[in-house]
């Protein structure tokens, strides 16, 4: 099909906003946010409603025409960004960014995938409600991203990934019916859980056009505290010290080594230390309180739940489970720290824009926590063999057992590894395979780890996955060259 045909068709939809065709207005939805992939497409098109969405992919489907699926265009693994072929179309879902339903009562949302994040933490926290999700790009990502990627985030290890967060969806299928599974239902044993096969699909089976949201109550305070502690297997004990003291209450539990902290403090600019020395093993930690009676100060000034922590702190000072810690005082402080660890991924892109011969292996992997420790030896053994200079950067939630590995090259061309990233990255992937763990926690698969996927998900599984993609995309128009091969 010529282009121009093509272009004339896609007029004839006489969708509410214009498609867009000129390359220099594209420019923004043809790469990824780490400008790894760097696409071309014949037009952008933004439906307005699932009425257009379904117009589109009818379309599409009859004319056999590629189709990649976009909402915040912040995938780390190109997930959404468009081959070089220059045949496919963006369907970006920016301009469905509506309340569909909000019942308080219920504590459920509906909303159109294309609702930026924190949006919806606005909307719901007006009325004294929660939407726990949260990660570094909550200003730009969207909820139909996060759903097809099964985005996990900051507070995993109390509310679960964005999957047990929801309770429904509205889905466009390749060929354009529109399959409407929003419910607010927390029980619903009808047969398969369809909505479970797109959460995380990446786009490769249908486009997620809305979604109903459970909501939580909002906790009357939140007590952020920074710990430092010499070593993981320390770290881990504190975990599980803090998990007996405020079970259900820890929201996050994040780690933040020296290797985090040295690539912040190049990079932020102003940075505050939560200490006075750069930490060894910093660990931050949020606590929930949902108690009046914990967060009223006492007759003598004293908070409660700041009294308890303090005590908790002492105890591990004293068993030298931890060398150092300090509460947040103010919202200010909590601001300033959390602001560092969500700018982890922007430190890391600034240090690699300071030398272009320096090249980063980004590592987005999952272990059983009590095998963290071990891995991480395991690793730096095998990385300081591999090659010369090369250094780890590593942080992440270590409450759900997530850590994002990344590996700085020593420049050595063609690709900062003397031509064998690759071969470090399968090494690597070896070796979270030994202690039971993922090579993908929460940023999905897209094209960057389709190898790793074919590789190391077992084989009946992968197949399985094909067939699936098969009956429900048998023209293979969705979101190709992601996921699968």
């Amino acid at each position: 099909m010529q282009n121009n045909f093509l272009d004339n068709s896609l007029k004839s939809l006489n969708l509410k906003t214009p498609p867009i065709f000129d390359k220099e207005e594209q420019a923004k939805y043809v790469k990824d946010w780490r400008e790894q992939y760097v696409g071309q497409a014949v037009a952008v098109l933004r439906p307005v409603n699932t009425r257009e969405v379904s117009s589109i992919l009818k379309f599409a489907h009859k004319n056999k025409i590629d189709v990649v699926p976009q909402g915040g265009n912040t995938s780390l693994c190109g997930a959404a960004t468009p081959d070089q072929s220059g045949k496919s179309i963006i369907i970006s879902l920016e301009k469905m960014n509506n309340v569909r339903a909000f019942n308080k009562e219920a504590q459920t949302i509906t909303v159109d995938s294309g609702m930026i994040l924190s949006k919806i933490h606005e909307i719901v926290e007006e009325q004294n409600l929660f939407f726990p999700l949260s990660l570094g790009a909550e200003g730009s990502c969207m909820i139909g991203g996060n759903l097809s990627t099964n985005a996990g985030g900051v507070n995993v290890l109390k509310y679960g990934n964005t999957r047990e967060l929801c309770l429904g969806l509205e889905i466009v299928l390749p060929d354009g019916k529109i399959m409407n599974l929003l419910s607010e239902l927390k029980k619903d044993n009808t047969g398969y859980d369809l909505k479970n096969l797109f959460i995380g699909a990446e786009g490769t089976l249908g486009i997620i056009t809305a979604a109903t949201l459970k909501l939580f109550q909002l906790p009357k305070m939140i007590t952020t505290l920074f710990v430092e502690a010499d070593k993981i297997s320390n770290a881990i004990k504190l975990l599980n010290v803090f998990t007996s003291h405020f079970p259900d209450r820890i929201e996050s539990f994040e780690l933040m080594p020296k290797s985090f902290w040295n690539i912040a403090k190049n990079n932020i600019d102003n940075i505050v230390m939560p200490l006075e020395k750069t930490p060894e093993m910093g660990i931050l930690i949020d606590i929930s309180s949902f108690s009046e009676n914990e967060i009223i100060p006492d007759k003598n000034g004293q908070i409660p739940i700041i009294d308890t922590i303090e005590n908790v702190l002492e105890t591990c000072l004293e068993s030298a489970l931890i060398s150092d810690a300090t509460i947040c005082k103010n919202e200010s402080q909590k601001k300033s720290i959390w602001s560092i660890r969500e700018a982890g991924a922007e430190s890391e892109k600034k240090e690699l824009q300071k030398s272009k011969l320096i090249k980063c292996l980004k590592h987005d992997i999952s272990l059983p926590v009590a095998s963290i420790e071990s891995f991480h030896k395991d690793a730096q053994k095998m990385i300081t063999n591999f090659l010369p200079n090369l250094k780890t950067i590593y942080f992440g939630h270590l409450g759900d057992g997530n850590l994002h590995y990344n590996v700085f090259g020593n420049g050595s061309l063609p690709d900062g590894f003397d031509g064998k990233s690759l071969e470090l990255t399968d090494k690597l992937y070896e070796i979270v395979n030994k202690y039971n763990g993922s090579f993908s926690a929460e940023h999905g698969v897209g094209q960057l780890k389709k190898k790793s996927l074919e590789k190391h998900k077992d084989s009946v599984a992968y197949s399985l996955m094909k067939t699936i993609k098969k009956e429900l995309d048998p023209k293979c128009i969705m979101n190709p060259g992601k996921v699968l091969f």
